[in-house]
């Protein structure tokens, strides 16, 4: 049987809730360990896999579009979507997050540093990426411009300030670590133009995958047991299903959004 939960975040901040749909789903959409609790990294002897497509049955959910009224030499013009929900022909959806649950043992994470943000053309890149909860952040202006990076820990219904800088000429770096207290997904949203936006998801353990262009994920090495397994969107919420993995096999797991 498949759970879903379904919310956007840009409803709830219309609707002047100061939350985000990402921070409804975090009890949901991630791991079942919370942040405090420990992980223990060790050598998978027998491990097996789990593979899949996420996809978004039906129409494509209308989301927000904001004018681009400031900075137009460098942003453009018209109108640009902070979250967009890119889906194939087929309904193969990217940008989507697929992490394991209630798993407390297993490989260790294979990189824990090299992770940035890069504001281009008056936009984040990567929108969506996953990593350890402890990375130190490298965040780079390649605009002739100001942007104010502004990211947000999200616990429940609150949003807690990780960082908040002004980056006012092209070429800056700085590098922030998380230091995230009980949340496990950031929101990061540009202060000087309002359709900016990113997000990271952050997991104790290395068994999350972020979809391609045409849905699919992989994870590798998974202990042997049966486990919940998550995809989680920023505008589309968050569905799980079962998945039990047995020795060396691979097991077969598509989850869908919509109706």
């Amino acid at each position: 049987m498949m759970e879903r939960t379904t919310s956007t975040r840009r409803q709830f901040l219309l609707a002047g809730s100061g939350m985000g749909a990402a921070g409804l789903l975090a009890t949901t959409a991630g791991p079942s360990l919370a942040q405090g609790d420990a992980y223990r990294a060790a050598a998978v002897n027998g491990g097996g896999g789990i593979e899949g497509v996420v996809r978004l049955v039906g129409k494509t959910p209308q989301t927000d579009r904001v004018m681009i009224g400031k900075d137009n030499h460098v942003c453009g013009e018209g109108h640009a979507t902070p979250d967009p929900v890119v889906a194939a022909a087929d309904g193969g959806l990217l940008n989507a997050v697929v992490a394991l649950r209630g798993i407390n043992a297993g490989k260790p994470w294979p990189q824990r540093d090299g992770y940035s943000v890069v504001q281009e053309k008056c936009a984040f890149h990567p929108y969506v990426q996953v990593g350890p909860p402890d990375i130190e952040l490298v965040i780079i202006n390649r605009d002739p411009l100001l942007h104010n990076i502004h990211s947000y820990e999200l616990i429940g219904r609150a949003r807690r300030t990780l960082f908040n800088i002004a980056q006012p000429q092209a070429g800056q770096i700085d590098r922030h670590k998380l230091e995230l207290r009980r949340g496990h997904i950031v929101e990061i949203d540009c202060d000087a133009h309002n359709w900016m936006s990113a997000w990271i998801f952050t997991s104790l353990h290395p068994y999350v995958a972020l979809t391609d262009a045409t849905g699919r994920y992989a994870l590798a090495d998974v202990p042997p047991g049966t486990y919940a397994l998550s995809a989680w969107h920023p505008v589309l919420g968050s569905v799980a299903a079962p998945v039990t993995v047995a020795g060396k096999a691979t097991a077969r797991v598509d989850l869908a959004f919509g109706s």
